[in-house]
């Protein structure tokens, strides 16, 4: 199915994620809506145990959507964003939920991968990044370097995409190709135009590396 257009977690109000979910029974579209509402409150929510309530809300919604309408990519992006935030936000419980981040984003890759900027392939490759490797988890440093690849093929101007692929590039040892992309990254990246934590991040990757290549 074409999906409809909807920007990540766009700002919204409470009073709408709960009017949206309440329609959510009759009408995919709102379930959608009602999901990334409640994606928008977790992250801007100041309180740990209602940002953990808003992400299984708003999961719960986003699965609903899921069995209804299997062949929407943003559904299955939704869920497997949501179901990310609530182990964010419950870390105790976070592997249990790697499966399910793992598979759905997987599937959102395969049916609308230019979601929220090439956002399948880059949620992908943060989870290969961060997770801890086999056998404990799924941790893949050659996996997580090739998705963020394919998010930055499909956003090249997403900064961070190419700033995601640098640390991953950095965590591999590839010491070089980090540098060429944290380059790329810097030449185009100002304060005034990237939020001011992918900027402050890329500065310490850049400080990282700058390490690293010093003491070989």
């Amino acid at each position: 199915m074409k999906d409809p257009a909807l920007s990540i977690c766009a700002p919204c109000s409470r009073d709408e994620a709960e009017q949206w979910a309440a329609e959510a029974t009759e009408d995919v579209w709102a379930s959608l809506k009602a999901a990334n509402c409640y994606a928008f409150l977790v992250k801007t929510e100041t309180d740990k145990a209602l940002r953990l309530r808003d992400a299984g809300t708003g999961r719960q919604l986003a699965e609903t959507a899921v069995q209804r309408q299997p062949g929407s990519g943003l559904a299955h992006y939704l869920y497997a964003y949501l179901t990310g935030l609530e182990a964010e936000n419950d870390p105790l419980h976070g592997l249990e939920r790697v499966p399910v981040i793992e598979k759905e984003a997987r599937l959102a890759s395969e049916l609308s991968p230019s979601i929220d900027n090439g956002g399948p392939d880059r949620m992908l490759g943060e989870l290969y990044l961060r997770a801890p490797g086999m056998p404990v988890s799924i941790g893949d440093g050659e996996k997580s370097i090739a998705c963020y690849r394919r998010a930055l093929t499909i956003a090249p101007s997403f900064a961070e995409n190419r700033l995601g692929l640098a640390e991953a590039l950095l965590n591999e040892e590839e010491a070089a190709e980090a540098c060429k992309e944290l380059h790329r990254l810097l030449a185009d990246v100002r304060p005034a135009d990237a939020s001011e934590e992918t900027w402050r991040k890329a500065l310490d990757l850049l400080k990282r590396l700058c390490a690293t290549k010093k003491a070989e």
